[in-house]
């Protein structure tokens, strides 16, 4: 058998054991090479804590990651949220997944009440939003510092716009 015919050989064997695995795909880098742009439901399925999922009334829509000049990164993660969730069932949502986003420097969980104007910010994800057409939309956020420790949850009774934040601390 010549050297043609075991490479052949070797990328059907190769092909083979590798069918069954997820593909990855890459993420892609924007031209300046400041912010990675991903859908990243298949690489966060695999960690996710398995509580987040019995809660029916959140739904994830999207993510978004900025890499940081210090080569860290920070991550925003939408939501589509009941318009009528409350504080606690918020406060205890973050709670329960805050272990499932301790990666990174900023995490920031921003929860809309339509699925449809969830968006990122135009500006850098820890800017947060300044347009009244999104404020008007967002009913929490939750920003965690995984450098620091700071971890608190901004709840609005209508929305971003119209209502003062209460503020509470999730441990």
């Amino acid at each position: 058998m010549n050297k043609k015919n075991h490479l052949s050989i070797f990328l059907l064997l190769l092909s083979a054991i590798n069918c069954n695995k997820k593909e990855i795909k890459p993420i892609p880098v924007s031209p300046d090479s400041i912010s990675i742009i991903s859908t990243v439901q298949a690489y966060e399925s695999e960690g996710k804590n398995k509580s987040e999922t019995e809660y029916s009334m959140i739904k994830r829509i999207d993510s978004k990651i900025e890499i940081r000049n210090d080569g860290d990164f920070n991550k925003m993660t939408l939501f589509e949220v009941e318009k009528d969730i409350s504080l606690d069932q918020l406060k205890e949502y973050c709670s329960t997944v805050k272990p499932s986003y301790r990666e990174g420097y900023f995490q920031i969980l921003v929860f809309f009440k339509k699925p449809y104007s969830a968006r990122f910010p135009d500006n850098s994800v820890t800017g947060m939003y300044m347009e009244e057409d999104d404020m008007k939309n967002i009913k929490a956020s939750y920003t965690i510092n995984n450098k620091n420790g700071y971890s608190k949850l901004e709840y609005y009774d209508n929305n971003n716009y119209e209502s003062h934040a209460e503020t509470v601390t999730i441990d």
